[in-house]
């Protein structure tokens, strides 16, 4: 039953944001959140209803919607969206015969803010996000989804799809943030993803750029799946920030049929925390131009298999640099001692570049170079490039290809290729 809801909703965006032009959209949402990255809920918002141009199909048939909308966000103060991506990806080698060289799979969010506090007034405000979000493998819930394909089936010890992953409906962010001396200070505590906040570069988005681990978030960092937290920011200039961080060490777990979980590991005192230092060139470059350095830490604890998980720590540098309003080049560095139930490398270097072009199709290539975590095995080598084809203003359309040398858990061959096509609606 719940996939044919989803699927008679998919439809129906689909139907309506096909004809979707950027022109459409006559009302803007205003971002205020003071640190966080592109993959926040405000900033999805922001970019998911800004208005651009014309795109290669100007077929207006939802202004309307876009219209109720901005006049519901200027009467209420509160924002939506809802989107819909679809990923389908393919191996040229497995680790046997027995294993499936493909993988598929949707998912649907619905995203929220409601600015509560200082709506009128625009700065020092404070604001409720919530994300509910369904994620679910084309082929069922026994099957191995994209992001799972490279340990499960065709060895390459990381994650070709960052994100596409199967499970049922759940709050996956629900928290509160606030804005204080004149927007140089923020906080926000509640259910978090901290990778939205350290350590992040501009074209980070699994579902609108890169989906491999080799071009997303640090694999040398165990990072926590979304659970409750706390991040604090503080500017002492407009050119620099000090951030700090502290969640529970292994967050949501993803029990099935658990709306809402906030994690099992803080009420026990194990926390992940770090603390970043960064230079952005202004408050409103801050998403386009960065240089940060992060140092983390997680604490041991023993899982819900009831394997014990060793301390970790390690230090993360990014940084991005968009100029031209067109070139969107990132470099990043981690350095770790591997443990952690995420991490899976001792260190890895990600180089990469987009290109926008005039009617916002992005070009995007990468490479890193990783150390596995694990010991007598070689060092893994990946590539990607992708094609982000904007159909309209709300319909995306991204053939990607990864290359990836000496996988690691498919030693009999070389190297493999990864070829994926990847769909994205908003409404």
């Amino acid at each position: 039953m719940k996939n044919f809801v989803l699927t008679g909703v998919c439809l129906l965006i689909i139907y309506t944001a096909y004809g979707q032009s950027e022109r459409d959209s006559t009302g803007t949402y205003n971002n205020n959140e003071g640190f966080g990255g592109p993959k926040t809920v405000g900033a999805q918002l922001q970019i998911d209803n800004q208005p651009k141009f014309d795109y290669r199909f100007p077929i207006k048939v939802t202004k309307p919607w876009y219209d109720f909308k901005s006049n519901f966000s200027n009467d209420t103060g509160i924002e939506f969206g809802i989107n819909y991506t679809s990923l389908f990806i393919a191996s040229t080698e497995t680790i046997s015969d027995e294993n499936t060289n493909n993988a598929s799979s949707g998912v649907f969010d619905f995203q929220a803010g409601w600015t509560m506090i200082n709506r009128k007034k625009g700065k020092n405000t404070g604001k409720i996000f919530v994300k509910i979000n369904d994620r679910h493998s084309y082929k069922g819930s026994g099957s191995t989804p994209p992001m799972f394909h490279g340990l499960n089936e065709s060895g390459y010890y990381g994650l070709p799809a960052t994100g596409y992953r199967d499970y049922s409906i759940r709050m996956l962010e629900l928290n509160y943030q606030q804005a204080l001396l004149d927007n140089h200070l923020h906080f926000v505590v509640g259910k978090v993803d901290v990778t939205n906040y350290f350590n992040f570069h501009g074209l980070i988005v699994p579902w609108q750029h890169f989906i491999g681990y080799g071009a997303s978030v640090s694999g040398s960092v165990n990072w926590p799946d979304q659970g409750l937290g706390g991040i604090v920011s503080i500017r002492p200039t407009d050119k620099l920030y000090i951030m700090g961080g502290l969640a529970d060490v292994r967050g949501d777990v993803f029990r099935d049929g658990e709306f809402l979980n906030f994690g099992d590991q803080f009420q026990d005192g194990n926390f992940w925390k770090a603390v970043e230092v960064g230079y952005v060139p202004s408050f409103g470059e801050r998403y386009f131009k960065k240089i940060s350095i992060m140092y983390w830490n997680s604490d041991a604890y023993t899982n819900i298999n009831g394997i014990d998980v060793a301390s970790g720590q390690g230090i993360a540098v990014s940084a991005h640099w968009f100029f031209a309003e067109r070139f969107i080049p990132f470099a990043r560095f981690g350095i770790s001692n591997g443990n952690g139930e995420n991490a899976f490398y001792k260190a890895d270097v990600q180089i990469g570049h987009g290109y926008r072009f005039l009617n916002y199709d992005i070009l995007g290539i990468s490479l890193s170079w990783n150390q596995p975590n694990i010991p007598d095995v070689k060092d893994q080598i990946t590539a990607e490039l992708f094609y982000r084809f904007n159909m309209t203003a709300h319909f995306e359309l991204t053939p990607s290809m990864q290359f990836i040398s000496n996988p690691t858990f498919n030693p009999d061959n070389n190297s493999l290729f990864y070829f994926g096509m990847r769909g994205r609606i908003t409404l």
